[in-house]
């Protein structure tokens, strides 16, 4: 489904409170289902760069620190990219929709299946158990469906660009998209698991990246980041990576809660009744990576296309997306800029704080520091501070206490 596709319409019904302030839950067949789960294939800057074509500047979502990320890659000059397609390729991140329009009829789920869906995006088969069981499986209490309405709409390709978009700015986006109003997104949660994944994963790929902060003395502010060529192709190489993927490596657990219920449906509910192929799941819970066009999907499953992507931070394996011998300017919002003394200072005068105001630290960026980074752009727009200095804070608060030693 596309633009130029708009006939394709497809049917869901929404059930209301009574109040019509509220909607319980959806009912929806195979098509409209896939076409939801098919949001979890498109990489994050293609996701940014289609809602902004879509919606315009001013009314996309603003998603954390990516849409900044993905703003100052389009205005960087092509010169500072090691390639001359290097740039287009993270302009436009290669995924399994290729085209300018994302397709929506990509088939995942068995042809008779039908489906609930909650509030919230959790995904359920049409009765899971009972009828009572199922609305406390989505949180509907008894008393709501009392008086409840039903509305029978067509979604087309401008419907899931609104649904899309909602599910970044909403913890309830069903309710906000026909309400037509944002509601307040989910408060952030720690993710114990995040780092045992990142530590395990450490332990087999100990290299990092040194990163020079720019810290105001008085305030513990960082003022901006001043980075080699590698850590700006990782961030960069953020925004190849699909939403499924994504939710993968953080233990579905990103601080977006439709998103995180959309894929966790997948093992919940999905797949472990039979209305959902093996293929289908791997493609959905973890899709591949797709940054390099010369790659096949078989070689992108097994992680043998760009490791960059994948956070193992392995040069041997990974592809520099921008020159290295050039030093960039990296705001707390991820916005890059070539970095000069000029600029560096116009910067700190811009903040009025004064130079003797200012310290220099280095920082290492590894596994468990990249995690953080990604999942705090996904949700914040001080994502060098919350996902960076805030871990370092947290993580030197429980080093132990060394005690001192009497000869």
């Amino acid at each position: 489904m596309n633009e130029e596709k708009e006939e394709m319409r497809l049917p869901v019904k929404f059930i209301m409170n009574k109040d019509k302030t509220k909607v319980l839950f959806a009912e929806a067949g195979r098509d409209f289902t896939d076409a939801l789960l098919s949001f979890l294939v498109l990489p994050l800057g293609t996701i940014v760069k289609i809602l902004q074509k879509h919606h315009g500047d001013e009314k996309a979502a603003v998603i954390g620190s990516l849409s900044t990320l993905y703003n100052s890659l389009a205005n960087l000059d092509t010169f500072h990219f090691s390639t001359e397609d290097a740039k287009n390729l993270l302009v436009n991140p290669t995924s399994l929709d290729a085209g300018e329009h994302p397709r929506f009829d990509r088939a995942f789920t068995e042809t008779r299946a039908s489906f609930i869906i909650g509030d919230d995006l959790k995904v359920m088969r049409s009765v899971e158990g009972s009828i009572m069981s199922t609305l406390s499986s989505l949180g509907v209490a008894m008393t709501e469906m009392d008086g409840a309405e039903t509305w029978n709409l067509k979604f087309g390709y401008k419907e899931m660009m609104a649904l899309l978009r909602m599910m970044f700015v909403s913890r309830k986006p069903l309710t906000a998209l026909l309400r037509g109003h944002q509601c307040t997104r989910a408060a952030r949660q720690a993710n114990p698991v995040v780092n045992k994944i990142g530590k395990r994963a450490l332990s087999m790929n100990p290299k990092k990246m040194i990163l020079k902060v720019m810290i105001q003395k008085s305030t513990n502010k960082l003022l901006f980041a001043q980075a080699h060529g590698n850590f700006v192709s990782f961030l960069f190489g953020l925004l190849a990576i699909p939403l499924g993927r994504v939710e993968w490596y953080l233990h579905s657990n990103t601080g977006i809660t439709a998103t995180d219920n959309l894929h966790w449906s997948i093992m919940d509910s999905l797949y472990g009744y039979d209305v959902m192929t093996t293929e289908a799941k791997d493609l959905l819970f973890k899709p591949p990576l797709l940054d390099d066009v010369s790659c096949n999907e078989m070689d992108a499953q097994f992680g043998s296309c760009n490791d960059y992507l994948s956070l193992s931070f392995d040069r041997s394996k990974s592809r520099c997306h921008v020159r290295g011998s050039t030093m960039y300017m990296v705001s707390d919002d991820l916005r890059v800029t070539p970095l000069s003394v000029s600029s560096g200072v116009s910067v700190i005068n811009e903040m009025k704080v004064a130079l003797s105001d200012v310290k220099e630290m280095e920082l290492h960026v590894g596994l468990e520091e990249g995690l953080s980074i990604l999942k705090a752009a996904l949700t914040s727009t001080m994502a060098l501070t919350d996902g960076l200095i805030n871990l370092m804070l947290k993580n030197k608060n429980h080093q132990p206490k060394q005690e001192n030693l009497v000869d």
